[in-house]
């Protein structure tokens, strides 16, 4: 069976939010992505050890939710054209987080909103042509 580019659009993107779950779960103290994200902020926030833990928490469970959504793309991507209303929703959330994330965190998110529309447009265009 052909992989087809809706397909590989799909697991793509699905890479990309496991990279993120892997940045924002490891070291558990020191999330990487946080670190690189405070590292390119103008004043550095001072954060006592439990602030720093509090931080870390919150990061973690956007790299749980990070999984969860590669998880289910993964799953979309084998299961094809006939979950498209649910790639949609999946990429389009992917697209808006993304949005939200480059506006309030750093602009590296943006690269997961475009890559997100990118997808989007390839799943619509592939699911058109489906009878």
């Amino acid at each position: 069976m052909a992989v087809s580019a809706a397909q590989w659009a799909i697991g793509l993107v699905g890479l990309l939010h496991l990279l993120f779950a892997v940045g924002e779960l490891f070291p558990w103290k020191a999330p990487w992505i946080l670190m690189t994200v405070i590292k390119k902020w103008p004043e550095k926030p001072q954060f006592s050890a439990t602030g720093t833990n509090l931080v870390a928490m919150i990061v973690h469970n956007a790299g749980i939710y990070n999984g969860i959504v590669a998880a289910a793309l993964f799953a979309t991507a084998l299961a094809g054209p006939e979950v498209y209303p649910i790639q949609v929703v999946l990429l389009a959330g992917g697209i808006v987080a993304g949005l939200f994330g480059c506006f309030t965190l750093s602009k590296a998110t943006l690269v997961q909103a475009i890559l997100g529309a990118i997808a989007l447009a390839i799943v619509a265009s592939a699911s058109a042509k489906v009878p």
